[in-house]
């Protein structure tokens, strides 16, 4: 099996830019991904899921009457009142809780680790895990697949 050139950036760029610690990696875009790597660099695994906007569209074109709902709506409830309310806590609580749960699932076995979060919906993660009790832990970093592009362009150099 092969890792995802992206992905492999991605984990690349966390470790040039916080090898003091371990690193779990949340990239939000299409699809998202949580890859993890130790302070040696070493790749431990990862998961993929479907992204925010792929939630919503699932919502719309596998269902017959669910409204496509646009996913930079925001919803700071638990539970909506109406259809698209009820989406909106469906898909992005669901997408939070999700990240929540790798993380403290990560916490528990690597206590010392960033939480390097980069992707097109960065903005979503951002906002909803610093309001949380990972807070301290989230390092936002929107060009971190570029930033590990660079620094193997160095090591090659």
């Amino acid at each position: 099996e092969k890792l995802g050139l992206d992905r492999l950036a991605a984990i690349t760029g966390a470790h040039f830019l916080y090898s003091e610690n371990s690193n779990l990696v949340i990239d939000a875009g299409t699809c998202v991904t949580y890859d993890t790597v130790d302070t040696a660099g070493n790749y431990y695994g990862g998961s993929i899921s479907p992204g925010l906007k792929m939630r919503f569209k699932a919502l719309k074109f596998y269902t017959k009457k669910l409204p496509l709902i646009n996913a930079e709506t925001g919803f700071d409830q638990g539970f909506g009142r109406n259809t698209q309310e009820a989406i909106l806590s469906g898909v992005q609580n669901g997408l939070r809780f999700e990240a929540e749960g790798f993380i403290s699932q990560h916490l528990k076995h690597q206590p010392e680790t960033n939480i390097v979060l980069t992707g097109g919906d960065l903005n979503f993660f951002d906002t909803h895990l610093k309001s949380s009790i990972f807070a301290a832990y989230v390092k936002p970093e929107p060009y971190l697949v570029l930033k590990g592009l660079n620094a193997v362009i160095h090591q090659q150099a």
